[in-house]
């Protein structure tokens, strides 16, 4: 039996966001009506299944497809999307000091089981954080305050907004590794999609 699809259907694009992160949310929300006006969105709370923290890039990566993945199983969704933030080492340089960026991964995949991932831009976290991080199963959110000296920090800012004088948004971290993770729906004969 063919799945009836969207595409097929002229019903809504149907996305499993799997977060209930309201920046995660919102940031998936704009990127997928860029490319799909008529789109519904679904949040799961996938928290307790993936890694807190993610400390690597792999980690990073893994932690997006699973919540991908588990997004499009359960909620039987056109797309499920995957986004996790992360803390990529880059170097260490000659005097021992090692550096770090936070990153937003994204994994994209369709009913026909096409996946897709993209980046955010990064941003640099002192080592002295990522100490903590490795020491404790927190996220860096829970260090916050110490890193920005802000009194109160949303979902939807995040520490980046802080870090950046308000110049980007958690939020906007997250439209861009989805729009980037998109690109192979947005140009289906490059990417050979059917």
């Amino acid at each position: 039996m063919t799945r009836r699809t969207a595409a097929t259907t002229r019903r809504p694009v149907v996305v499993a966001i799997g977060s209930k992160n309201r920046a995660k949310v919102e940031g998936v929300r704009r990127a997928f009506t860029h490319l799909f006006p008529k789109s519904e969105f679904r949040k799961l709370d996938l928290t307790k299944r993936v890694k807190i923290q993610p400390m690597s890039l792999d980690e990073t990566v893994e932690g997006a497809r699973l919540r991908a993945g588990f997004a499009i199983e359960e909620e039987d969704a056109d797309y499920g999307v995957g986004v996790e933030a992360g803390i990529i080492k880059l170097t260490e340089g000659e005097d021992g000091r090692r550096f770090f960026l936070n990153v937003q991964i994204a994994a994209v995949v369709d009913s026909a089981h096409h996946l897709s991932f993209g980046s955010s831009s990064g941003f640099p976290i002192p080592s002295r954080f990522v100490s903590l991080l490795e020491n404790t199963n927190v996220e860096l959110d829970k260090f916050a305050h110490e890193l920005t000296g802000a009194r109160k920090i949303s979902e939807e800012e995040g520490v980046v907004y802080h870090l950046s004088k308000g110049r980007l948004s958690r939020v906007d971290m997250t439209e861009q590794c989805v729009s980037m993770a998109l690109m192979p729906w947005s140009n289906k004969g490059i990417f050979e999609l059917a």
